[in-house]
């Protein structure tokens, strides 16, 4: 298992060598995470983020971008410790919300290649690939740069437009408002047949509970088994 201190300085050279690959107009948008990074759930899955750098927190650089992750616990995929991916949160998308996802809708399935996973959630959208990470961590850019080239020259192009119409910041009490006027959004979770139903009782539950019930199922839901 790799720290996050033996990942970083491989990861930056894979981010140098993917920006040398890239067209000039692309490379020098990206920019990019100074070290690995914990998940914010899980302490033993490491991050690489790369986003643009002319985003504004309209569209939220932790929400909208490219990531490269280290999975040691498979939490992912059975066979493989590493993935990365396009990751486009779509509820975290604060002006033109609607415009946005319908035009990203419309034009990612058709440019991302096929050999790329297209995975259209109700609140996100995502696209890439899993692989092993090698023994030889050196050896991560020749590993990496083709594909993740291949993924940012088929994507970036359609996510240029959108970002640049944003220059400015959300303004104060803005992000509450945009949450505020849009409601709830339905969530359906796999497996489970009345969703409201079921967030009544598990926001009700008291937190000295909570630590039993995830010991009692094993840290898995209990209606659809995610970890």
């Amino acid at each position: 298992m790799h720290t996050k201190e033996q990942l970083t300085p491989h990861a930056l050279n894979f981010f140098n060598a993917l920006k040398s690959e890239l067209p000039p107009d692309i490379a020098s948008r990206l920019r990019a995470n100074k070290l690995m990074v914990t998940h914010g759930s899980y302490k033993n899955l490491f991050l690489f983020d790369i986003w643009d750098s002319a985003q504004t927190d309209v569209l939220d650089r932790k929400h909208f971008k490219y990531c490269l992750a280290y999975d040691p616990s498979h939490r992912n995929d059975p066979n493989h410790d590493g993935y990365f991916h396009l990751w486009l949160n779509t509820v975290r998308i604060y002006r033109k919300r609607e415009e946005i996802v319908e035009k990203l809708d419309l034009e990612l399935p058709r440019a991302i290649p096929k050999k790329f996973k297209y995975d259209r959630q109700e609140r996100a959208i995502s696209a890439g690939k899993v692989f092993s990470y090698p023994k030889n961590l050196a050896d991560l850019p020749d590993l990496l740069v083709p594909v993740y080239k291949e993924l940012i020259m088929a994507v970036h192009p359609i996510l240029m437009p959108i970002i640049n119409q944003f220059s400015t910041h959300l303004e104060d009490g803005e992000r509450r408002a945009v949450v505020a006027q849009r409601g709830k959004l339905p969530y359906n979770h796999p497996g489970v047949r009345d969703p409201e139903r079921v967030r009544e009782y598990t926001r009700s539950i008291p937190p000295s509970w909570k630590p039993i019930i995830l010991e009692k199922y094993k840290y898995r839901c209990y209606l659809c088994q995610a970890d």
